[in-house]
């Protein structure tokens, strides 16, 4: 095992208590404590941070997943963790630990890291645009850390099955640029090879901790993932105010979001796509003599794809959203006719 840095250790991190838990808490943990007697009263913190410093070592991405109850401190966990990240990943750069890595040649930066607030997203969609903003404008960074919070759960609609496998697509091509991530989901852990889970569990506001269940994820031959609890990380809350705040503002944006409806980031997507047809494309959304449009929708669904094919759509939609995005252009193309009369 390589020996986690001293500075986690004298700054208090590493004190290897456990959390003091209240009789209710003790009854709600107990098919844990009856079924990991030794791990129950094991303090894994230094574990964690040593297996987070050993994946940057040997340029592996660090994917984290973390789960709990709403307002329990996810988040706070989640951007800790990435503060402790970039600190690991700086030593490294700065002894040359990547010098060997030619990355730059493919558009990507080498440099020190940083995580700042336009590295947290509200969901996966908004994660994978900015992922192809940045490799496409030549921004991406090399080993970047990336917050997901709160990553939305699929319930089924138009396009949920594409968005998650255009997220897994992604993440495997990107993988080799060390773009590492922590995804937030309240209700579960998520898989997306996590090696790693924590289940945010107490909230010590006296000592601005959070106490967390540490869970390795391993998957098996048969597609199956086994789950297996390991013991306590300790996290304490970051000391980065001017991140708080603008995370707080962003939080309170997220909200809006959802409250007016425009949440669902791939219906969005979808609509500016079909103005964008109505815009570019108009000669195909026009209407005969008879008051029916001269393309049908596959002739327009065909030149969905020719865009997409030139990445002049950067979404990988599939045959039910193209059906539906050209729907709403020859809706919008309906209305302008009507307003123009």
């Amino acid at each position: 095992m390589v020996a986690v840095p001293s500075f986690f250790s004298c700054r208090g991190f590493l004190i290897m208590d456990l959390p003091n838990l209240t009789p209710n808490e003790r009854v709600v943990l107990w098919d844990l404590m009856r079924n990991y007697p030794t791990e129950f009263y094991k303090n894994k913190t230094n574990f964690f941070i040593n297996e987070m410093w050993r994946y940057i070592r040997e340029k592996r991405v660090w994917r984290i997943s973390i789960m709990g109850e709403t307002r329990g401190g996810k988040s706070e966990c989640g951007s800790t963790i990435a503060f402790w990240y970039v600190k690991l990943f700086n030593l490294l750069f700065k002894k040359g630990h990547f010098k060997d890595l030619d990355v730059s040649s493919q558009g990507v930066l080498l440099r020190e890291l940083t995580f700042e607030i336009q590295y947290v997203y509200d969901n996966q969609q908004v994660y994978k645009t900015n992922l192809k903003r940045r490799t496409a404008e030549g921004t991406l960074v090399y080993g970047q850390i990336h917050q997901i919070d709160e990553e939305k759960s699929s319930i089924g609609g138009i396009g949920s099955y594409s968005d998650q496998t255009e997220t897994e697509n992604l993440n495997n091509i990107t993988a080799k640029f060390n773009q590492s991530e922590i995804w937030i989901q309240p209700l579960q852990l998520g898989i997306k090879n996590c090696p790693y889970g924590l289940k945010v569990f107490k909230k010590d506001e006296l000592n601005r901790v959070n106490w967390c269940l540490l869970h390795k994820m391993e998957q098996e031959p048969n597609g199956a993932t086994m789950i297996k609890f390991l013991g306590w990380v300790k996290i304490p809350l970051h000391t980065n105010e001017d991140f708080r705040q603008k995370y707080n503002l962003l939080k309170n944006e997220w909200i809006k979001k959802e409250i007016s409806g425009r949440a669902d980031e791939r219906l969005q997507k979808r609509i500016e796509s079909a103005k964008m047809l109505l815009k570019e494309y108009p000669q195909y959304f026009t209407f005969n003599d008879k008051g029916r449009c001269k393309y049908t929708r596959d002739e327009q669904i065909s030149l969905l794809d020719m865009l997409s094919a030139n990445s002049q759509i950067d979404t990988n939609y599939n045959y039910t959203e193209k059906f539906d995005i050209v729907t709403k252009a020859r809706l919008f193309a309906e209305r302008m006719k009507e307003i123009s009369r």
